[in-house]
């Protein structure tokens, strides 16, 4: 699976997906996180018994659900997604359902850099986009070492040129 995609303006950098043992694993703690808290408050509103500290609960298991899909959908479908523009970058985190928070960057100077991530023997790496020396963004996706170089010397090349528009 090509885990990096760069077309125009835009790169995608995709998630592996974890193994299927360990994501069927987290869909299954997903899908308890959901339906046990609400059978709860199914049962408790039939009752009559809704209490202050049961809303609470429930909306803790509510947080925690919400995670758990993030998670499960991140190992499954995660993309991270990076917009270039002449002074400006955009990121969203690609959840297939939903999307996140888009962060935007601001700059007059950029630098393209590698971190090694994981231990010495996966040969994995995150890019490090740097910005007017002060400020750095990071990915989240551990890609092979090989393609990031690669990746980078492109980048290096085309923001050298300013064909990103």
């Amino acid at each position: 699976m090509n885990q990096i995609d760069l077309k125009q303006n835009q790169l995608i950098l995709k998630e592996k997906r974890g193994a299927l043992i360990a994501r069927l694993f987290i869909y299954l703690l997903t899908a308890f996180s959901i339906i046990l808290p609400l059978g709860g408050l199914i049962a408790n509103v039939l009752h009559g018994e809704m209490t202050i500290i049961s809303i609470a609960i429930y909306a803790i298991f509510g947080v925690i659900a919400f995670y758990m899909l993030r998670v499960s959908l991140w190992n499954t479908y995660g993309a991270e997604i990076i917009h270039f523009q002449t002074k400006k970058i955009n990121y969203t985190a690609d959840y297939r359902w939903f999307k996140g928070n888009l962060k935007e960057f601001d700059f007059d100077k950029i630098d393209f850099t590698i971190q090694k991530a994981g231990y010495e023997e996966d040969h994995k790496g995150n890019l490090v986009i740097k910005f007017d020396e002060k400020e750095m963004f990071e990915t989240v996706s551990k890609l092979p070492l090989a393609d990031l170089e690669t990746l980078v010397i492109t980048l290096k090349e085309l923001y050298s040129h300013q064909t990103l528009e």
